[in-house]
């Protein structure tokens, strides 16, 4: 199974070296998935192919709305930890987004 996460950021473009990072991660573990960074008003359009959002730092604000208004679509969000983010640690995010996927 392939698995495909969708980031989603204040504008989409602060995300990519972290994508990056987890993409390495996955690719050592051999684990198939697929991660995309979106700006918050793509949200929408992405969640329909997702199986987890994670949420950036800067808009974990955000997340009471967000599942309120997508709750429905049974994708778990996910507040991504700002110490991980800003260290780009893409193995430990990783290691989140499997466990809760139960992986």
């Amino acid at each position: 199974m392939v698995y495909n996460v969708v980031l989603i950021c204040a504008n989409g473009a602060s995300t990519s070296i972290l994508v990056e990072k987890m993409l390495d991660a996955a690719k050592k573990r051999g684990i198939e998935i697929v991660i995309n960074a979106y700006s918050l008003v793509k949200l929408a359009s992405a969640i329909d192919d997702a199986d987890i959002i994670l949420i950036a730092p800067q808009i974990r604000y955000k997340k009471d709305a967000l599942e309120k208004e997508f709750g429905s679509k049974g994708v778990p969000f996910i507040d991504v930890n700002p110490m991980d983010y800003g260290m780009l640690d893409g193995e430990k995010i990783l290691d989140v987004v499997l466990g809760k996927l139960g992986k």
